[in-house]
């Protein structure tokens, strides 16, 4: 019995491993990540492809040859002559966040005197968003975000941790100016594999190359749009002013002091706007507190979502 016992606790132990090996082995990214891949459209030409990229390993990479191929819409390759190596010179470094750069800030003149990105700067990366190559900004906190429409900062969009950490690349791509596809079925290029030499001497083949961040859908909405889903209870300034223990803590950190309002504030019964008290709303809505109890969120969703409309007193 006791053998069996073993045997069947050394069985567990294997699958375990197997999952946590598999699960690991998944999620590993690819030495170098394929983040946009462009060229010039000029039927029966394609020319001067660029290609951005993420180095996603610890070492440096002196070579990297990229085998790209043309290949028409049904999925077979194009052109007499359908792929082609490009060669980056390197050292190309590692991905790494942080880096120590210079840039004057800048003013952007149609966002409101209040808004957190009425003051900016450019920083040197970029992300491959649906619409193309977008490059990233740092509000005066050192907030990172996008410009979805340069001319519209409602559409400005703060990145997500996950988008910062995994999604970022070096904006620099590099262009292959005397490359060219000639035929006229050409529907699409693609990177084959890409043959990597490290300055160390040694070399890997990369097949997975693209990136599932590539071409990505932004994980956050934009800013003025999460502000306007809490309008009926939240306002940066009365969240400040009604709760002053924040401005030692936060400051002036509008995206900080939003992300608090909604992971701790409402918790925690803060008022976040002169329109809407909490301990009020509840004493003034009796029926609420038979169904919500002490959930404190449950209030504000209500007044959100129905109370203000239904004219409930929140003061």
């Amino acid at each position: 019995m006791m053998r069996k016992k073993i045997a069947a606790l050394f069985c567990t132990l294997a699958v375990l491993c197997a999952c946590l090996c598999g699960t690991a082995f998944a999620a590993k990214k690819p030495s170098i990540e394929l983040m946009g891949l462009y060229a010039i459209w000029d039927e029966p030409m394609v020319s001067k492809p660029i290609i951005y990229f993420r180095v996603n390993s610890s070492k440096a990479i002196k070579y990297a040859d990229w085998y790209v191929s043309a290949y028409n819409r049904v999925g077979d390759k194009a052109s007499m002559f359908p792929t082609k190596k490009l060669t980056m010179v390197g050292p190309l470094e590692p991905f790494s966040l942080g880096k120590n750069v210079d840039f004057e800030w800048m003013v952007q003149s149609n966002a409101r005197e209040d808004s957190p990105f009425r003051h900016y700067k450019i920083v040197p990366y970029a992300i491959a968003a649906a619409d193309g190559i977008q490059f990233v900004y740092q509000d005066a906190h050192g907030n990172l975000f996008v410009k979805p429409d340069e001319n519209n900062p409602e559409s400005y969009t703060y990145l997500s941790e996950d988008e910062i950490q995994n999604a970022m690349f070096d904006y620099s791509g590099c262009e292959f100016s005397d490359v060219w596809w000639r035929d006229w079925s050409i529907d699409y290029l693609a990177v084959d594999k890409v043959v990597i030499t490290y300055m160390d001497g040694s070399a890997e083949t990369v097949t997975n190359v693209n990136s599932k961040y590539r071409g990505m859908t932004l994980q956050n909405p934009p800013f003025a749009q999460q502000l306007a889903q809490y309008d009926a209870v939240y306002n940066y300034q009365d969240y400040l002013r009604l709760n002053p223990d924040l401005a030692d803590i936060i400051g002036t950190n509008q995206k900080a002091l939003f992300e608090h309002f909604i992971s701790s504030g409402m918790k925690e019964g803060r008022q976040g706007s002169m329109g809407f008290n909490l301990s009020a709303y509840k004493a003034n809505n009796p029926d609420l507190v038979a169904v919500f109890g002490d959930d404190n969120v449950k209030y504000y969703e209500h007044y959100i979502s129905q109370g203000r409309a239904e004219g409930r007193v929140a003061v």
